[in-house]
């Protein structure tokens, strides 16, 4: 198998206190992860501490030497001037691991804080200009967008020893993906099955060829949801009770499963469900007794060693380059860690 298959970890967040984060992210450095991924939240919907994604990667870069370290973020609650220098000032502190992902927003970061995020996809495409133009450029610029203009705008830090910062997007969306093959540097999204990721990867393609750029520019990844176990029954039994997060109802509709969902659970997400909502919150839980079981296997990793590889090869084989690993549904989480790191990742990495 090719060395170019990147794995990754996504950090306990919600989940950890920051001192369980930061001995996680010198954990995954210690074992060969590629990269580690922080949710940058406000809150979660779980009750839990919330800590400030971008302080945890610093304070994990002081503690780490070679894990690559990124957050999935939105454009929305920070200009992206002020988000260029904070990047590339962690950067220099890392000396050369940062990496970014942006989506275009959660209800639960925003909503109740008063943050505006209309046209989310146009703001994304506008802070990724912002950011890219001020860290290339080696004099002043200007920037006439719909929701950031600058004037004779500059940056007194750049990136360290490199004039960008990668840049990967959170989406699904055809629009979205077309983004993806314009401007971004990766592609990141969430609970994707096989084909579904192959027909989407399909866009960037597309795109990143109207926009003259090569697809080797993009690092195709996916944040996969992985359970192991002995076996494929033990491994989806403590997936269970988590299949209203491991399976979007849009996706497992496009994937072809004629499943009937009632009209109260149209819609409901991740993205759109708030903390404060507590009745929101019990039906976003009871979503999942309506995902079947092949589903839940198809959109995740999991069963035995044996299975995983497999599973891992299928995705190869449609276009993923880098996954990243939300691996505590797992039976033994810290076996399947230890697993990923001691057997799985070699078998790819050669």
């Amino acid at each position: 198998m090719s060395k170019d298959i990147k794995f990754g970890l996504s950090a306990p967040m919600p989940g950890a206190d920051m001192d369980g984060l930061l001995k996680f992210s010198v954990l995954a450095d210690e074992l060969g992860f590629d990269t580690v991924w922080y949710p940058d939240h406000v809150v979660f919907v779980s009750p839990t501490e919330a800590h400030e994604a971008w302080t945890i990667a610093t304070a994990a870069a002081m503690k780490t030497n070679n894990i690559k370290l990124g957050t999935v973020s939105d454009p929305h609650r920070m200009h992206p001037a002020v988000f260029a220098q904070r990047l590339a000032s962690i950067d220099h502190i890392s000396q050369g691991r940062v990496t970014l992902t942006l989506g275009v927003g959660e209800s639960m970061n925003l909503d109740a804080y008063g943050i505006k995020w209309n046209k989310p996809l146009s703001r994304l495409r506008e802070s990724m200009q912002v950011m890219q133009k001020l860290w290339a450029a080696d004099g002043p610029i200007d920037f006439e967008g719909e929701f950031f203009n600058l004037k004779d705008a500059f940056l007194q830090v750049k990136p360290y020893k490199r004039d960008r910062i990668p840049m990967y997007i959170a989406t699904h969306t055809p629009n979205g993906l077309k983004l993806v093959g314009e401007l971004g540097d990766g592609w990141l999204p969430i609970d994707l099955n096989p084909g579904l990721y192959e027909e989407y990867y399909g866009v960037i393609r597309e795109s990143a060829s109207a926009a003259g750029r090569d697809e080797s520019e993009i690092d195709p990844a996916l944040w996969v949801f992985t359970s192991l176990g002995e076996n494929e029954d033990e491994a989806y039994k403590t997936l269970e009770p988590f299949k209203y997060v491991l399976v979007m109802q849009d996706q497992l509709k496009k994937a072809g499963y004629d499943v009937e969902i009632p009209e109260e659970y149209h819609g409901l997400n991740y993205f759109n469900v708030i903390p404060q909502d507590e009745a929101g919150r019990q039906k976003f839980r009871q979503i999942g007794q309506f995902f079947p079981r092949e589903a839940i296997i198809d959109f995740t990793i999991t069963g035995s060693k044996k299975d995983c590889i497999a599973k891992i090869e299928k995705y190869i084989d449609k276009g993923v380059r880098h996954f990243v690993l939300f691996y505590r549904f797992s039976p033994d989480p810290e076996n399947a860690l230890k697993t990923y790191a001691k057997d799985i990742i070699p078998y790819f990495k050669g």
